[in-house]
């Protein structure tokens, strides 16, 4: 299925549907929203807006559901109002919840008027089980499809036009900068193999056994990659990873997933190992309400529980990806509370600068007698990227200074003629030990700290492309991990 972009006044999108019905949420203008859409041509045509967006959003994200449109779709603007009821020409939905001996099931069915029909019907579990074999615990749940599947609908989201995924912050601008890194992640993805049976699908496993839990957000690598590449497979990929995490990995007390570890449920949750930014896009591309609001949980799970380590044990993970995940949500769901807590957190972050070192000094980075640990890719990956986040919504030049100056200490250390790029060093009394990384994603991690301009510099130096050649190997144990910590990355997809 392919989507293209039609310049004009009034036409916004044409879409081949394969003659097919398709559902899928689009990001449009809001001036256009406004007016109406219609469909221009045979078949028929219904939207709502998506239960995200505050007061006056721009762009809109709205769900589009078209049937009996033949093989292509025009949409416009200037028609028919929203259908928020569900209730529409081109399907009608239904939604029912019942009480079973073992949980709560909700479905959600459509009804499209070519005489299909798809049905989504999850089952929460109060209380541990066996189903299909598999053992299920308390808070739990199982989601099974019938007719099209979510993401078979949604298909002509991986070519919807670049800038409205641009204008939502789904992918940067495009451009060749990452193109090496793109190839390899095109040949690894299909190596990706997801662990077994229901309760495996959607997640993958260490060399050494551990269950990932979709560390450092799965569903937004492959959702990234299936966009950038147009590649439906790596769509319906990412929606059973978003699946997986709302089903299996989310702790129901604090809201948090669950970390990786020997099973799915066997880390204790902390804030440092939540993401929802895949969650929630593969949400809004899907018209998924459900992962959207599954989404909105861990945002207010995350304002809820801020960082509590001490000593060795404060961790900049657990300052910085909370607030990366907050700015994300914001960025598409304003919320008070949220907005409250990500400037706690930036504000806890920015405490932290020290101008000596030019980073942010947690401690667990503290050796003992002045001596300090800086994890650059952490710097660079997560917290830079974080607090760049945050200063698109709040601008203050006391926070954008400082991670000016810690963004010029990592070129500093970088350098210019020595290989690899330096992922972790060692400062104090005197003494200055770093180890420079090949091929590693910890490397390409790294350079999510910087913008374009530095990033084009840097990338002209033959020591920082063979640094980042090759990543992630395909005979990478910890494949998925890999896969993952590199796909993510902005910076790879300009």
């Amino acid at each position: 299925m392919a989507t293209t972009f039609v310049c004009g006044v009034q036409a916004l999108l044409v879409l081949t549907t394969a003659g097919a019905p398709v559902r899928l949420g689009v990001p449009l203008p809001a001036a256009a929203v406004a007016q109406g859409l219609r469909l221009e041509g045979p078949g028929a045509l219904q939207w709502r807006r998506l239960p995200v967006g505050g007061l006056a959003p721009d762009p809109v994200w709205v769900e589009i559901g078209i049937a009996g449109a033949g093989q292509r779709a025009r949409i416009a603007a200037g028609g028919a109002p929203a259908c928020p009821d569900g209730r529409g020409p081109a399907f009608v939905r239904e939604q029912a919840e019942r009480a079973l001996p073992e949980g709560r099931l909700t479905s959600v069915r459509w009804r499209w008027c070519d005489g299909s029909e798809d049905e989504i019907a999850r089952t929460v579990f109060h209380a541990a089980c066996i189903v299909g074999g598999e053992p299920y615990a308390a808070g739990e749940a199982r989601t099974v499809v019938l007719g099209g599947a979510p993401a078979l609908r949604a298909a002509p989201a991986v070519h919807l036009p670049r800038r409205l995924l641009v204008s939502a912050g789904l992918l940067p601008p495009g451009g060749r900068l990452g193109e090496p890194v793109r190839r390899q992640l095109a040949l690894a993805r299909p190596r990706l193999c997801e662990l077994p049976g229901a309760l495996g699908a959607g997640d993958y496993a260490r060399g050494d056994g551990t269950v990932t839990n979709l560390e450092y957000d799965t569903a937004l690598a492959l959702l990234r990659l299936a966009l950038a590449d147009g590649s439906a497979d790596a769509l319906a990929q990412a929606q059973r990873s978003a699946v997986h995490l709302a089903d299996h990995d989310l702790d129901l007390r604090t809201g948090l997933p669950f970390p990786h570890g020997p099973g799915h449920r066997t880390g204790v949750p902390d804030p440092g190992h939540a993401w929802l930014q895949g969650l929630l896009y593969v949400g809004l591309l899907t018209a998924d309400d459900g992962l959207i609001g599954v989404a909105a949980a861990i945002a207010r799970g995350l304002a809820a529980h801020p960082p509590s380590g001490e000593g060795r044990q404060e961790l900049a993970r657990d300052y910085a990806w909370p607030l990366l995940e907050l700015e994300s949500f914001l960025a598409v769901s304003p919320d008070a509370a949220v907005a409250a807590a990500a400037d706690r957190l930036a504000a806890s972050i920015d405490r932290r600068f020290h101008a000596g070192l030019r980073t942010y000094r947690f401690g667990e980075g503290e050796l003992g007698g002045g001596d300090y640990l800086e994890r650059a890719w952490i710097t660079g990956g997560i917290v830079v990227p974080a607090l760049q986040a945050h200063l698109d919504r709040r601008p203050d030049p006391t926070i954008a200074a400082h991670v000016q100056a810690v963004r010029q200490g990592l070129l500093d250390r970088i350098g210019t003629q020595r290989s690899g790029l330096p992922v972790h060093w060692r400062l104090g009394r005197g003494r200055d030990a770093e180890h420079r990384a090949v091929g590693m994603p910890e490397a390409l991690l790294l350079l999510e700290a910087f913008p374009p301009a530095d990033l084009r510099r840097l990338l002209r130096r033959g020591t920082v492309r063979e640094a980042v050649a090759e990543v992630p190997r395909l005979d990478d144990l910890d494949l998925a991990t890999s896969f993952t910590m590199v796909a993510r990355c902005t910076w790879v997809w300009r």
